[in-house]
């Protein structure tokens, strides 16, 4: 099941909390893909990644078709 999260007119802190407590919720279903919808500021995809991804263990890429998204999902789905 496909899920969004837009970020915009969030600041960073909020976005970051936002970030992990959705895909903390989602995460618990066996099958799942989140576009995270940053925008084109690369220094919240950094403070997401950081702060939430990488911590967390999140598998994720950042598409090159559209590069203001993050795409989480479980690893052995691709």
């Amino acid at each position: 099941m496909q899920h969004k999260i837009d970020l915009h007119g969030l600041t960073h802190d909020e976005a970051a909390r936002k970030v992990e407590t959705e895909l903390i919720r989602i995460s618990l279903t066996n099958y799942y893909q989140v576009e995270i919808i940053t925008g084109k500021s690369k220094s919240m995809q950094d403070k997401i990644i950081n702060e939430v991804l990488g911590p967390l263990k999140f598998f994720y890429y950042i598409p090159t078709v559209n590069e203001g998204t993050i795409i989480v999902c479980p690893d052995d789905l691709l």
